[in-house]
């Protein structure tokens, strides 16, 4: 035990020398999560006032006066009319127009007969804000006509709805945010901890071959075994601590950025609570080890930092394709996943976050998560212990 003091502190002295370290691991996560709350805030409401402030250009077909009034009470749309429907399609490809709503010739006629007409509306589907838009302006009008002919046939609008839905939410609100959001945390936090687990596993292990220092390591009164597990705890620590820093960043974004509803930061509050919080750093644990464990095998041949990158970096497509599944609607923590790397923590920290974990399989994620990073920190021995590969 002696021993791996020994080494984590002098690893940990190397690695916390360089600026650069302490900058990735420990500056940037903690301002990474509030930064991306608050910029996306910002952004969205700019966006949304800024939209809401555009002219919409919009084309009329036959419009009746009391559908022409409508358009016109909003002051920031702009008219044109034809007297008949054209190539609608080329005019708003080149912004001529935005939309263009066409009417029946003969639409009085149908109205008076109360018939039940067409109006065709031209539109590209990619503008939401204008899509938006008309989409309201006909629901208005939709009513507007509905109530002239209940007055018109003299009955109760009542009698024209037979029924009405009154949906009864048995979930609680925590649960539905931590099914719909739970999968962005792990998605967030293991991309960071692999970032910290490459650069600090590359440093320790290339990073002395280059700098011609591992010979005076292996040569010191200590097993390789103790050695290459020294180097494994700080290169996990390193990516275990931008970890809890996102994390803790998260809560203080929560806290303290305007702009997120009362009752979303309420559930979010509630779900990172004392247990949970545990819970999702106890699975972190084990799979910091594994990943410093797995980069450090990838490593142990690189006789630069160049090469051991190229190496350690495609690596990231195993853990970025489990993580988006975990995201994916449908795709539940059951016995089937809860043994698979990366996808089983996704899966598991949803659960966590919407508060229905199975303590059953969270004790089966965690065991399999030991039992991986076992099997990650047996392998980069092997590799550590072959001295053509680790002294070339």
């Amino acid at each position: 035990m002696r021993d791996l003091i020994i080494i984590i502190k002098k690893e940990f002295t190397e690695l916390l020398r360089d600026r650069k370290t302490i900058i990735n691991s420990i500056v940037l996560p903690t301002l990474l999560v509030p930064i991306l709350m608050f910029g996306a805030i910002k952004v969205t409401q700019m966006i949304s006032e800024s939209e809401q402030q555009k002219k919409m250009k919009i084309g009329l077909v036959n419009a009746p006066e009391d559908f022409r009034k409508l358009v016109v009470s909003d002051t920031l749309n702009e008219i044109t009319t034809y007297d008949e429907s054209i190539d609608f399609k080329t005019l708003i490809d080149d912004e001529t127009i935005q939309t263009a709503v066409v009417f029946p010739s003969d639409w009085k006629t149908q109205m008076d007969s109360l018939s039940t007409s067409e109006i065709k509306i031209y539109r590209n589907g990619t503008k939401d804000n204008v899509n938006g838009r008309v989409t309201k302006m006909m629901a208005i009008y939709n009513s507007f006509i509905k109530e002239k002919r209940i007055a018109q046939l003299k009955i109760s609008a009542d009698k024209l709805i037979p029924f009405q839905e009154n949906y009864i939410e048995v979930g609680e609100q925590k649960e539905l945010i931590g099914k719909r959001i739970g999968g962005f945390i792990p998605y967030l936090f293991i991309l960071t901890m692999w970032g910290g687990c490459l650069l600090a596993g590359i440093d320790l292990v290339t990073g002395e071959k280059e700098r011609k220092t591992i010979e005076t390591t292996l040569s010191l009164p200590i097993s390789k075994f103790t050695v290459l597990f020294g180097k494994t705890v700080v290169a996990s620590l390193l990516g275990f601590l931008p970890a809890v820093l996102n994390l803790i960043g998260l809560i203080v974004g929560l806290k303290f950025i305007g702009g997120i509803p009362d009752t979303f930061k309420m559930a979010i509050n509630e779900m990172l609570n004392f247990q949970s919080i545990s819970l999702i750093l106890l699975l972190l644990i084990p799979f910091s080890l594994f990943l410093a464990g797995l980069i450090i095998a990838l490593v142990a041949s690189a006789t630069t930092f160049k090469e051991a990158q190229s190496k350690a970096t495609p690596i990231i497509m195993l853990i970025i394709i489990p993580l988006v599944l975990a995201m994916m609607p449908g795709i539940e923590l059951t016995w089937a996943t809860v043994f698979v790397p990366v996808l089983n923590i996704g899966l598991g920290v949803k659960e966590i976050m919407a508060g229905t974990i199975n303590m059953t399989q969270y004790a089966a994620i965690l065991i399999s998560l030991i039992v991986f990073s076992v099997g990650a920190i047996y392998i980069s021995y092997k590799k550590f212990s072959d001295e053509n590969a680790i002294l070339k």
